[in-house]
């Protein structure tokens, strides 16, 4: 199975990724790890995507296309956030057609209020408030549009739940997908 977890920043795309790679045995991969593991290591692309996220924006499509290809597995794979532009979403489906796509809401403020509080926890540079909001900006106007290319794979599920109930929710909603 190839699965792909979209929503705004702080949503909780992350959180249902790994209990649902787990449960369903599927590889989770985040490209925002693999980036920042990247920078961490001081690769050229590492250097050269840093300045894009540590400011919240994103990072052009060719490096990002580059980092997925270098990380993607031919299956059994979640991916968590990617892709983020439509242009993407395209490249993705040329050389790996994606089985299903949820997509997790999420109110902003519910958004902002979690983010500020990963910064806290987990010491994140790029949750600051100026950040998060521009975060927020780009995905309504760079992600956003991947759900519409995505339609006839889309599930859309609330993520201002409890991780367990939103899990339940995906799972089932994978399941009545698998039936089809």
């Amino acid at each position: 199975m190839r699965l792909i977890i979209l929503g705004p920043p702080g949503s909780g795309k992350g959180t249902i990724s790994k209990l649902l790679s787990k449960k369903l045995k599927l590889k989770h991969l985040s490209l925002g790890d693999f980036l920042r593991k990247e920078y961490k290591q001081r690769t050229a692309l590492g250097l050269k995507a840093y300045p894009y996220w540590s400011k919240g924006q994103l990072v052009p499509d060719k490096m990002i296309i580059a980092l997925a290809e270098k990380h993607l597995p031919k299956s059994n794979y979640l991916l968590d956030g990617y892709p983020r532009t439509v242009f993407e979403g395209k490249n993705l489906e040329k050389h790996q057609p994606t089985d299903l796509v949820i997509h997790l809401t999420c109110p902003k403020e519910i958004i902002i209020k979690r983010l500020l509080n990963r910064a806290l926890i987990e010491g994140r540079k790029d949750d600051t408030l100026g950040i998060i909001k521009n975060r927020i900006l780009i995905y309504h106007k760079k992600t956003k549009p991947v759900l519409t290319f995505y339609k006839k794979k889309l599930i859309t599920i609330n993520g201002n739940r409890t991780p367990a109930l939103v899990t339940k929710e995906c799972l089932k909603a994978i399941s009545n997908f698998k039936k089809l």
